[in-house]
């Protein structure tokens, strides 16, 4: 039995050779288990080798290029060495177990510290540890202190050999199991990515804009759908039911048979504002949507498993161009037309024709009364109008909503606390749901637009708009009616009021002509006559020739004649006369003060005259009396003026005008005609 290794320079593997290798450094690197904390598995191997070698020492040393690193270590205190402490490292080009017997004597070993030092170590046998790509890591060792010239026995030196080699599988399967682990966390990151990319994926597909559902087999069974195709089908449970079952609603509208064509062509079917009428509660109303839509088959292995359906709801968008055409057509009628009841038949149309109502119109309110006079309304075919005159509080409790601008929506009117106790009236009608919406003018509750329904409907923020835009349009066009029925109205009384006045200048100049003493007399009376009318119609002017207040009349008359000494008296209260009474009233007193300026009481410094008007017996009475004047005398003949008091201005109020020549003074009165 060989007791030594012999000696072989060219082999010391100190020598750097094998100890720089780069491949057994990187092979030894690439283990990572340099520094890894101590292990079970490799301290029983250590504790094995020294009782089966009777040493005190045993080491799994791995060398690296600068130092000796225990793996696991039995009688040994340090954890590594330098290399110049290291037996381990001549054993990294030998394949068989190196026995050195004495240290001491061995050239190899005999200047090492560990030897000539106080661990004073005499005797060492390594098997080299040898990876199956054949790299040598380091040895698994047994040490002694005390020489051994025996070394080991045969049956030693094949257990350190087979301990050594369960070393090297030691930290192949540690390896192994670092891989494993290393693939284990890879396989989970990427199951945790693609988990996460499929709860990205569902999160798109559940949270897109469109519409989106696939569809497998014949029957069409629901397999994925996302949030817009339930909102698009009311909300109903679809997953694992085929379409007809699912969509009773769509398959009576046809939309299966389409389904049907697409999976036995394979050819893809897309529709524009597709109508679809979704009643997600049997018992419940129909909600009408318009659909952009695709039908896209779904091909395996040459053949249609299934079909992908894509879209997008364009329900507001189709109702908005609805509404706005409804609004043109509005507008372009409007325009010709010239009758109120065309006007409301006109708006009632267009309002139910564009919501799909049951009926809708325009009233005419008495907010003081609380009624409304129904025009002509636009009813759905079997639908029964209402029309005439109606109180509010008949049909709900809402009228002071509507006085106040409130628009008034009832979604059900069997349940609205506003309409719960007329539903029943309101029923007979054909009314469930209803919107009033008020038009008001000059803070006055003047015109009510009515949708009615005779079915559950939502009522969306644009239809009440687009209610509101009509009833706008319609007040605006019965105010253009209205101003041009006034302004006819207008021009045929002017007319006939120019008509009167002219009759009044033409006899007023003509009876003046006729008794006039001279020309510049007859002008004289003509032009102060004519002046009391245009005051007089400057008060009417101002009233829009309506009617006039009895003391503006008199206050406008009297001014001109009155001087620096007021001795004119008036005393009356308001009473509201007509053009033709103003005009009458105004040449009276023009007449009475010309009179009192030439003969009467204001012709001389001491006359007074007292005027007095006001209501008598609910007709309208005036009395003029003159005091303190020249002594009077009646007249031998009567003169214009007198016929104009007595016959003309009388009649003008159904009365009696009586002329008194007391010697005291004039007095005049003008009333019923028992005054």
């Amino acid at each position: 039995m060989t007791l030594s290794s012999p000696i072989d320079p060219a082999r010391d593997p100190l020598s750097g050779s094998a100890l720089d290798d780069p491949e057994r450094l990187a092979a030894l690197d690439a283990l990572d288990i340099l520094d890894t904390p101590p292990e079970e598995g490799f301290n029983s191997i250590v504790s094995i080798a020294s009782e089966v070698c009777a040493t005190p020492i045993a080491l799994v040393s791995l060398v690296d290029k600068d130092r000796q690193w225990f793996k696991a270590r039995v009688g040994f205190q340090p954890d590594q060495t330098t290399l110049d402490r290291s037996v381990c490292a001549h054993t990294l080009d030998r394949r068989e177990v190196l026995v050195i017997p004495d240290l001491t004597r061995d050239p190899r070993t005999a200047a090492n510290p560990l030897v000539t030092g106080p661990e004073a170590i005499r005797f060492y046998a390594g098997a080299p540890l040898v990876t199956e790509a054949g790299h040598s890591l380091g040895a698994l060792c047994v040490i002694d202190t005390v020489p051994r010239p025996g070394g080991l026995t045969e049956q030693q030196r094949n257990i350190l050999r087979h301990l050594a080699r369960e070393v090297v599988a030691q930290i192949e399967m540690r390896r192994l199991l670092a891989q494993r682990d290393e693939l284990v966390e890879h396989l989970r990151v990427a199951r945790d990515d693609a988990a996460e990319g499929r709860r990205r994926l569902a999160s798109l597909f559940d949270n897109a804009p469109s519409f989106m559902a696939l569809q497998r087999g014949r029957e069409h069974v629901y397999e994925m759908v996302n949030a817009a195709y339930r909102e698009a089908v009311g909300g109903r449970d679809l997953i694992g039911l085929g379409v007809r079952e699912a969509l009773p609603d769509a398959t009576a509208q046809g939309y299966t048979d389409i389904l049907d064509r697409v999976y036995r062509t394979g050819e893809a079917f897309s529709m524009k504002a597709a109508p679809f009428s979704a009643r997600p509660d049997p018992a419940g109303p129909a909600i009408e949507h318009f659909l952009d839509f695709l039908y896209q088959p779904f091909v395996e292995e040459g053949r249609v498993t299934g079909i992908f359906t894509i879209g997008y709801d364009v329900t507001e968008h189709v109702l908005q161009v609805r509404r706005q055409a409804a609004l043109a057509d509005l507008g372009e009628r409007l325009r010709t037309l010239a009758e109120p009841e065309e006007v409301t038949r006109a708006a009632a149309e267009i309002l139910a024709t564009a919501l799909n109502a049951t009926r809708a119109g325009i009233g005419t309110v008495d907010p003081e009364r609380e009624s409304v006079l129904m025009h002509p309304n636009w009813c759905r075919e079997g639908a029964v109008p209402v029309e005439g005159s109606f109180r509010f509080r008949d049909y709900g409790s809402f009228i002071d909503e509507l006085k106040r601008g409130q628009t008034v929506i009832v979604e059900d009117v069997t349940t609205d606390p506003r309409t719960s106790a007329s539903a029943q009236a309101m029923a007979t009608i054909g009314i469930r749901v209803l919107l009033n919406f008020p038009v008001i003018e000059r803070g006055r509750f003047v015109l009510v637009a009515f949708v009615h329904f005779a079915e559950l409907r939502p009522l969306s923020p644009e239809d009440i708009l687009f209610v509101q835009q009509v009833a706008d349009r319609t007040q605006t066009a019965l105010s253009r009616i209205q101003a041009e029925q006034q302004q006819r109205t207008l021009n045929q009384e002017l007319a006939h009021r120019m008509k009167n006045s002219l009759a009044m200048v033409q006899a007023i100049a003509s009876q003046t002509l006729r008794q006039a003493t001279g020309v510049e007399a007859a002008r004289h009376a003509i032009e102060s006559r004519l002046a009391a009318l245009t005051r007089a119609q400057d008060i009417l002017t101002r009233t829009s020739w309506e009617e006039a207040d009895a003391a503006d009349v008199v206050e406008a008359a009297i001014g001109p004649h009155r001087g620096e000494e007021d001795r004119i008296r008036l005393d009356g209260s308001s009473f509201r006369l007509s053009a033709q009474q103003a005009l009458g009233l105004s040449l009276a007193i023009h007449e009475l003060a010309t009179n009192a300026a030439k003969y009467g009481a204001l012709s001389n410094e001491t006359g007074r005259v007292s005027v007095s008007w006001g209501a008598q017996d609910g007709a309208f009475a005036f009395r003029w009396v003159e005091t303190g004047g020249p002594p009077v005398a009646a007249p031998e003949r009567r003169g214009f003026g007198s016929k104009l008091l007595e016959r003309v201005v009388a009649a003008n109020f159904e009365g009696t005008g009586r002329l008194d020549f007391a010697p005291s003074g004039l007095c005049f009165e003008l009333g019923r005609g028992d005054a």
